[in-house]
């Protein structure tokens, strides 16, 4: 079997050979294709790079293209030089189908338009059109206000002109799930939406693999670090972090030296006037938030993180809480189930088919930070029910 996997990144043996180490973004890319290498399946990874020359990369079955253009929505799908830049490559690979994983940038479009012949699969990361209609939850006009930067202002970069991106995406993923055949999915949510869309679309339903190494490390209750919790990158909206930070002030009252991790970019301060005017608004919101709400002592951002750091740290934690806004699975809570941290999570998209209330996760509603404070002091007090949750999290991702 040949196939033509279409990727939004660097990922497997060709982000190793350009930055000598593994990614730090998409782990379950690097753990597909460590699957791949085990079996006689033929993959070519192509990804778009802002780059001026194509990079090659020939690791045994799996072959890596980084064609050059812009790797975003500026894309000239419709250019003629593009499209036969892909008829080239697909010329030259010969697959039998093309994967498409994620919908979210309008290059699989030329792909599409370069092999109309060959059949496409796309991957559902996320459906831009949830995305857009839960960016801003949980943030009233005054907080969106008073974010305002000069940074967004003259970069026409903010919260409502970033919804409004997600929107205009949405019509270049509608487009492509439109002229796809197939999709690979992993919830019943995700297939509502596509549906919606496309009706006579052909669904398979499979789970994306975690890498082995969430599985090598294992949350116990008398190592972990008392009242400590891991979240997932946080950087924008939906992720949840301002939701986040209103529990743990709640939280905080009864346990003041509680401290939250937080992987990913590291926030940006608005220290001085040159750092305030590159200051992104939801930075700017963090900042204050932290500030009013004093968590200063009690927040430490990690910057990027590999798949063994994250498991570590989350075998480290005494909980781990997802708080987005939307989701379509999230990745990053099914590896913290795998090590066993005590999970919360939630209760939105797909997340629910897997991330059962008292059993295995506990599970609120995302405006409710209230409950969610409420979940984390939960498991803080009571060391019976965080190790049931873990046990029965390990035991579900094991199945």
């Amino acid at each position: 079997m040949k196939s033509l996997w279409i990727v939004n990144k660097y990922c497997g043996e060709l982000h190793r050979k350009l930055f000598g180490k593994k990614s730090t973004g998409g782990l379950w890319l690097d753990a597909m294709l460590e699957q791949v290498q085990e079996t006689d399946d033929e993959v070519a990874v192509v990804n778009i790079t802002n780059k001026p020359q194509l990079r090659y990369l020939d690791d045994g079955n799996v072959k890596y293209y980084s064609i050059a253009g812009n790797p975003n929505d500026r894309y000239r799908y419709k250019s003629i030089k593009n499209i036969a830049e892909w008829k080239k490559i697909i010329d030259q690979v010969v697959p039998d189908i093309i994967v498409i994983w994620g919908t979210e940038f309008p290059y699989s479009l030329a792909a599409i338009e370069a092999a109309p012949e060959i059949p496409t699969m796309i991957y559902v990361q996320g459906i831009l059109s949830s995305i857009e209609k839960y960016y801003i939850s949980g943030l009233s006009k005054r907080e969106l206000f008073r974010s305002l930067t000069i940074r967004d202002v003259i970069k026409k970069d903010t919260f409502e002109q970033q919804k409004k991106k997600y929107y205009l995406d949405s019509l270049y993923e509608m487009e492509i799930i439109r002229r796809s055949c197939n999709a690979v999915i992993e919830n019943h949510w995700a297939e509502a939406y596509l549906k919606k869309i496309n009706s006579e679309i052909s669904v398979y339903y499979s789970t994306i693999p975690i890498s082995n190494c969430f599985a090598q490390y294992k949350w116990i209750s008398e190592k972990c670090l008392p009242h400590s919790i891991f979240c997932p990158a946080a950087d924008y909206p939906i992720k949840g972090l301002h939701m986040l930070l209103k529990a743990m002030s709640l939280v905080k009252m009864h346990y003041p030296d509680i401290q939250l991790f937080v992987p990913g970019t590291v926030l940006k301060r608005g220290t001085n006037i040159f750092n305030k005017a590159k200051q992104r608004g939801y930075d700017k919101l963090i900042e204050r938030m932290i500030n009013d709400l004093e968590l200063n002592d009690n927040v430490i951002f990690l910057g990027r993180l590999t798949a063994n750091e994250m498991a570590e740290r989350m075998s480290m934690s005494n909980c781990f809480v997802m708080p987005s806004s939307i989701e379509n699975h999230s990745s990053t809570l099914k590896e913290a189930m795998t090590v066993g941290t005590p999970c919360i999570a939630t209760y939105v998209g797909g997340v629910p088919e897997y991330a059962v209330d008292n059993s295995n996760c506990l599970v609120y509603r995302f405006e409710d930070y209230e409950v969610l404070a409420q979940h984390i002091l939960s498991i803080f007090d009571n060391n019976e029910l965080a190790v049931r949750l873990s046990n029965n999290a390990r035991d579900y991702m094991q199945c």
